[in-house]
């Protein structure tokens, strides 16, 4: 059911328990609203295209735009430097003509330390595995100490032997 559709619905239902004064108030925000929507336009989605291909795209669509560089993170590890990671507002969204569009993109740089960072990551996953493992043979060892020394200390009983 289309926008449109419900809006309808809406009015039809709302006309019944409304004053005509306030009916007449919400056909004119409505009406309004939808005239200013008609020139709406959808903005393209450029995600993963390199900036140059992007750029023309939103210029074809007559949208501002800016290229906004962004730090280092584990995320933008894997990706190819100078393309298109995200814009706001989202590809396909519905906008007035005018909207700003920002576009954002890593650089070579920025995708090297993404990496370096993701590389520390992962070390650091790995040694914290180690330690929890090495924590484990630590409390396993213990037990077996202990439980040793509880058995050698308990009397042994020849009919117990003999079992």
């Amino acid at each position: 059911m289309g926008k449109l559709q419900i809006i309808g619905r809406l009015a039809r239902v709302a006309a019944t328990a409304v004053t005509p004064v306030a009916l007449d108030e919400a056909t004119k925000i409505i009406n309004n609203q939808l005239d200013k929507r008609k020139h709406y336009v959808k903005i393209p989605d450029v995600k993963s295209l390199s900036l140059d291909e992007a750029g023309k795209v939103l210029e074809q669509y007559k949208f501002n735009y800016a290229l906004v560089k962004v730090p280092a993170d584990i995320k933008y590890a894997y990706n190819d430097s100078d393309t298109v990671l995200h814009i706001l507002p989202k590809g396909g969204t519905a906008v007035d003509p005018t909207t700003f569009v920002k576009v954002y993109y890593a650089d070579a740089d920025t995708i090297e330390k993404s990496n370096i960072l993701s590389k520390e990551m992962a070390n650091q996953k790995i040694n914290k595995q180690e330690k929890r493992q090495q924590t484990m043979r630590n409390v396993t060892n213990k037990s077996k100490q202990v439980v040793t020394r509880v058995g050698n200390k308990m009397p042994f009983r020849k009919k117990d032997a003999d079992k």
